[in-house]
């Protein structure tokens, strides 16, 4: 069976007022995380640490996880539990309807499988089968420039 390693990013953006690029809408993330959350078992969040409501948000959710500074970046990883597939599915938007994290990755077996990086604009996904390929074209806006290896 053929497997793709694929890199999906959105072409059109909303700006912030900070300059930052955004989906125009985030209606693909629910259905795009909570289907590659399944046959995962670890998790990877970033975020900046200027961002005090979002960091605050992921110490209190998720205070069991490991947490550490890189430079002016928070990482928050651990085992995929429950509590962290709900964290990611309920509330992952903020007050301006902006994906709250500049990255997640996904892991299975140590390998990252999925990543949603720069605020949900840019896509990896690692060893896909035709399925899952498919299914990151049907659920992504139709403006999605996509790269192949």
């Amino acid at each position: 069976m053929p497997t793709y390693n694929m890199h999906f990013e959105i072409t059109t953006y909303s700006e912030s007022d900070i300059g930052m690029r955004y989906a125009e809408d985030y209606l693909f993330w629910s259905p795009l995380i909570e289907y590659f959350l399944s046959g995962m078992d670890a998790f990877e969040i970033h975020c900046w640490e200027d961002e005090q409501t979002v960091v605050d948000e992921i110490i209190h959710e998720l205070s069991s996880v490991e947490s550490r500074k890189e430079g002016k970046v928070l990482i928050v990883k651990g085992e995929l539990t429950e509590i962290v597939k709900d964290f990611l599915l309920t509330n992952p938007l903020n007050a301006a309807g902006q994906l709250k994290w500049f990255s997640v990755f996904l892991y299975r077996k140590g390998t990252v499988l999925f990543s949603s990086e720069h605020y949900g604009t840019e896509f990896t996904g690692s060893g896909l089968n035709v399925a899952q390929k498919e299914f990151f074209i049907r659920t992504l806006p139709e403006d999605i420039s996509i790269l192949e290896w």
